[in-house]
């Protein structure tokens, strides 16, 4: 008996042990506890940590776009860049993107504007680093190669600061750690800038 109830321990152990494995594999895997990131489209993804990033994929989404756009859309892009990966395109910026991580996607409208023969196309981009001051950094740098940009104008109601371009229709805004842009490519009769602007605040007040 003695050896049947050691027998009867053990297997109960063991027992005990796979449901908690799978319970940990649950939590691990759970949205909750991180962030589902598209890397190709929506067709891989990848988890981060949600202390490290907040919940991008839904700052700027299909229904932002297509309100902007002013018509149905699709996705045509959705890549992510982590910390202390190299980022894509190399300036004297590099050093502090380096360090941050980012989220870029890109919406293109499902049918030509008949009056401009265009098809509308418009992208978000997120960066969070590590700090304020690198944040900061960044966005002054960009701010000052792109102040004979059109329609250049800073404006006082967005984060902590913010600049505007009307072409093409361009928002980069900084608040504390973070950077968001939005970008209209080849506006067509149905863009609403209203829309934008309103997204733009939008975005801006729930980071």
């Amino acid at each position: 008996m003695w050896r049947n109830a050691n027998i009867h321990k053990r297997s109960k152990m063991i027992r005990v042990t796979i449901f908690l494995a799978i319970l940990i594999l649950i939590a691990c895997n759970n949205p909750g506890n991180g962030v589902s990131i598209p890397t190709n489209a929506g067709e891989n993804t990848k988890v981060v940590d949600s202390k490290s990033a907040i919940h991008h994929g839904e700052l700027f989404t299909l229904s932002d776009a297509e309100k902007i756009l002013g018509e149905q859309a699709h996705l045509i892009d959705s890549t992510v860049k982590m910390k202390g990966e190299d980022p894509k395109f190399v300036d004297s910026m590099s050093m502090f993107k380096k360090d941050a991580f980012t989220y870029n996607s890109g919406y293109m409208a499902n049918s030509r504007d008949n009056k401009t023969g265009r098809t509308g196309v418009v992208y978000f981009g997120f960066e969070q680093y590590p700090d304020a001051s690198s944040a900061k950094k960044v966005y002054s740098f960009y701010k000052k190669t792109n102040v004979n940009a059109i329609g250049f104008k800073e404006l006082n109601d967005l984060g902590d600061e913010a600049w505007f371009g009307s072409s093409p229709l361009f928002v980069y805004v900084r608040k504390a750690d973070k950077i968001f842009v939005i970008k209209v490519n080849k506006m067509t009769s149905m863009t609403s800038l209203n829309e934008f602007n309103l997204i733009a605040k939008k975005i801006a007040v729930s980071l």
